[in-house]
């Protein structure tokens, strides 16, 4: 049975940002504020980020399984995706994040400046449709499986 909304402690991120072009890929999120290292910078906020159990996604179009498997977290014990409305969905990924996962929070791992853009490391958060090779696969083999 997939774990309720409040078992998840992380997906919003705390400090103020922004939506805009990215040198990593297409959009990011952007600090709007500063954080220093150590600080908390992202948790759940059951009124704004969305469980989405697994098995959901054999009654949706492969068009948006693909956007909740690029854009989510996935937790393969729960077999949910979290999928954040606030700029969460634009995270990129980086080899050097500024934002890791600890337990079920989120620290900066250095200084965050305003402007800096937000990342985390995929392979460590579990972005589904990631690969460590090659970034995103297409087609998703996993969504078809699904469907």
């Amino acid at each position: 049975m997939p774990a309720s909304k409040q078992e998840f402690e992380y997906i919003v991120i705390l400090i103020d940002h922004y939506i805009a072009p990215s040198r990593i890929h297409g959009l990011g999120v952007f600090a709007a504020e500063g954080a220093k290292s150590g600080q908390k910078i992202w948790e759940f906020n059951a009124t704004i980020d969305l469980v989405i159990p697994e098995t959901a996604l054999k009654e949706l179009p492969g068009h948006i399984c693909r956007h909740i498997q690029r854009s989510s977290e996935y937790y393969q014990e729960e077999r949910v995706y979290i999928l954040g409305s606030d700029g969460d969905a634009f995270m990129n990924h980086s080899i050097e994040p500024n934002l890791r996962s600890v337990g079920k929070t989120g620290f900066a791992t250095r200084d965050i400046h305003i402007g800096d853009e937000i990342t985390c490391d995929y392979r460590s958060t579990n972005v589904k449709d990631f690969t460590q090779s090659n970034g995103f696969e297409k087609p998703n083999a996993a969504v078809e499986s699904v469907l």
